[in-house]
């Protein structure tokens, strides 16, 4: 029996020596295979857009096709788009950072930033700055940019600009290809988006993409909320279960707004703020409503070239024409676009409890609702019927981001390097810890609203109709955009004026396009 009790002594001994030394081998250590930093190889992530289980860590694949003999504490200056009066980070359109920290305040995301470019910065030899560019107070972001291009001076090399601002910029050539410096940016990789990088594809060439260093465009992601007390006050208890069974759908958020609406003072007329609405918004909705309905404007075909679809689609009208009607233009719907004194409270209402429903975008979490007294929940937009088999949620181009190098950059080769860097190691540590803390453990107030921010984050949806055509007028003031606040739900006869701008608009980017070939 001792003869027994030593060898099984002499074995545990030897397995717990040999568990030792694999511990203390790291494969995380950056001087391995130059795999990332001290922090970022232990918080894992998995990509928005495509999330799958958030508990899962992925093993870091090597980003050793980078060259790490540095670049002499070269500059790589970002220029980031901001709403207008808007310099500081957290306020209104910009939610969270995404470029330059300049040191670490505590706030665990913009450490988590701060560590990431002090990483890239002493594995590449580069200095990483920052500045904002305002879009349409002068000099608006795209005269900054043209302005750099044109005087030479070399400002830039990383631009990061909402998508609804792209179209000139890459037509005029500002932008170099991505897709020519494919030995360092490795855009089918997990840390870039991938329906991103479908959308903005032209062709064989690829001018702007999002990636996991970008966080705006996760907050400009389409979302739903809704007033969990007034829910249970009305006995509407099954949101939740109905989105996680894949039953949430347009009627069914349509009957619940019906339930809870009526006039709350003695005219007996919707239209003040003591009244209880079925839902407060503005006239975005339209587009994150008829995107959960599963269509798009257009999308890349297969040669690289923008297919349009609305309009040859009579459904496409058909749906578009039921979310006026049933939706935008009923008496429970508070547009906070149209003009009225007590409509200037806009989301306020929400917070004061006077709606069921608030239509919004993922950042709302931050900033809007942040100092809501009640419990609110976040939902997918619903899907039109239960004959669509998946959600799919809006990444809106007016409050979004993506990323593009100068074309006037004097070393693109580094923009490319230190990007694809900046970008993996995002996906790696920034982006774990901003969803899993900042998203789920902040935004989302219970298990359920995390349930729903992974479906929404898994059905993340980008329309190459909506940037591709931005200058045909469909989309502008005259035209869905602002037609919520007209009371005119013709969408027949309203594509039929802009049919023939639509197809001219897009036969003239296909023809750049082929042009490019």
């Amino acid at each position: 029996m001792k003869k027994y009790l030593s060898l099984l002594l002499a074995i545990l001994m030897i397995v717990t020596a040999l568990f030792t030394i694999v511990a203390c081998e790291n494969p995380e250590d950056p001087s391995n295979e130059n795999q990332g930093g001290n922090q970022g190889g232990n918080q894992g992530g998995t990509q928005g857009g495509d999330q799958g289980d958030s508990d899962k860590v992925p093993e870091r694949i090597p980003l050793n096709y980078l060259p790490t003999d540095g670049y002499n504490n070269a500059k790589f200056h970002i220029l980031e788009w901001s709403c207008n009066g808007v310099e500081d980070v957290g306020v209104s359109w910009i939610p969270w950072e995404e470029g330059d920290v300049e040191e670490e305040d505590g706030d665990m995301l913009a450490s988590a930033v701060f560590d990431r470019n002090a990483w890239v910065e002493e594995t590449y030899g580069v200095t990483i700055t920052k500045e904002y560019a305002q879009v349409e107070i002068a000099p608006t972001y795209v005269t900054r940019v043209r302005n750099d291009a044109e005087s030479s001076s070399n400002t830039y090399q990383l631009f990061t600009m909402r998508t609804v601002e792209i179209v000139s910029l890459i037509e005029e050539g500002y932008f170099a290809d991505m897709n020519e410096y494919e030995q360092y940016l490795r855009t089918d990789q997990p840390w870039w988006v991938q329906d991103a990088v479908e959308s903005f594809t032209l062709g064989s060439h690829l001018y702007v993409a999002a990636s996991e260093m970008l966080l705006r465009d996760k907050g400009a992601t389409a979302a739903l909320f809704f007033n969990q007390v007034m829910a249970g006050d009305y006995e509407l208890d099954e949101f939740f279960e109905m989105a996680a069974e894949g039953s949430w759908t347009l009627e069914e958020m349509i009957s619940a707004c019906e339930i809870v609406s009526h006039s709350n003072d003695s005219d007996e007329q919707m239209n003040s703020d003591q009244d209880i609405w079925g839902c407060i918004g503005g006239d975005d909705p339209v587009y994150y409503l008829f995107n959960s309905a599963g269509y798009k404007f257009a999308h890349i075909d297969e040669d690289g070239y923008i297919a349009y679809d609305f309009g040859y689609d009579e459904d496409s009208i058909t749906t578009i024409k039921k979310i006026f009607d049933d939706f935008l233009y009923t008496e429970w719907y508070m547009n906070s676009t149209t003009e009225g004194e007590f409509l200037e409270k806009d989301q306020d209402l929400f917070v004061d409890g006077v709606s069921l429903f608030k239509t919004g975008m993922v950042k709302d979490t931050t900033n809007r609702l942040k100092n809501m007294e009640d419990l609110y929940g976040i939902l997918p937009y619903p899907k039109f019927d239960l004959d669509q088999e998946s959600y799919s949620s809006l990444v809106w181009e007016h409050h979004d981001s993506v990323l593009g190098i100068p074309r006037f950059a004097a070393d693109k080769e580094m923009c490319a390097v230190v990007l694809e860097a900046l970008s993996w190691e995002s996906y790696y540590s920034v982006y774990p810890l901003f969803y899993e803390t900042i998203l789920l453990n902040r935004a989302a107030k219970d298990e359920e609203s995390k349930a729903m921010l992974e479906i929404i984050f898994d059905t993340r949806s980008y329309d190459p109709g909506l940037y591709w055509d931005g200058g045909s007028g469909l989309h502008g003031g005259d035209g869905l955009l602002r037609l919520s606040t007209k009371g005119n739900s013709d969408i027949a006869s309203l594509w039929e004026t802009f049919r023939g701008n639509v197809e001219e608009n897009i036969q003239e980017i296909n023809n750049w396009i082929a042009d490019k070939e």
